[in-house]
């Protein structure tokens, strides 16, 4: 994984259970957004070969995790006909490239230990890691993700 690419953290919801658990790394699978007030101009512009983090707080679980780190796949325009009218809609296909042990929430990372930082976890929106809240804690994109590089090995 080349964490030079790596540019973003997503919040994921799931009611019900861990999103994307069953998906292994190497795999692909289409990341949703839910639709709201500019959310499908910004997966649009999220580049392709980026890579992202995904943030997750499961049901009856009162802390937020570290899931997966996944690139995406395509352009825009090549996952826009897969769009849909439902409010998660909007895809971006992505690749896994690391992915959490599910089996045990024990070892898993827990956001605010690893983020050290409250980086706006409130919508679908992918946040960038050069985000103000992220750099007054790691003063440098590089500090923050040599950090990341021990987490995701």
């Amino acid at each position: 994984m080349n964490f030079l690419r790596l540019e973003y953290i997503k919040n994921i919801n799931d009611e019900a259970d861990w999103a994307y658990k069953e998906y292994p790394e190497c795999s692909y699978f289409p990341l949703n957004f839910k639709r709201g007030d500019g959310v499908e101009a910004h997966a649009s512009n999220l580049p392709k070969g980026s890579l992202i983090i995904l943030s997750q707080k499961p049901p009856k679980q009162s802390k937020r995790y570290l899931t997966h780190v996944v690139e995406l796949c395509n352009e825009h325009h090549e996952d826009k006909p897969q769009w849909d009218l439902g409010p998660w809609g909007i895809v971006r296909w992505a690749k896994v490239c690391w992915v959490a042990d599910f089996s045990n929430v024990d070892t898993m990372p827990a956001d605010q230990d690893v983020m050290q930082a409250e980086w706006g976890w409130y919508d679908t929106k992918a946040k960038l890691l050069t985000s103000p809240s992220l750099m007054n804690k790691w003063n440098s994109i590089d500090n923050l993700r040599a950090h990341l590089q021990k987490t995701f090995i």
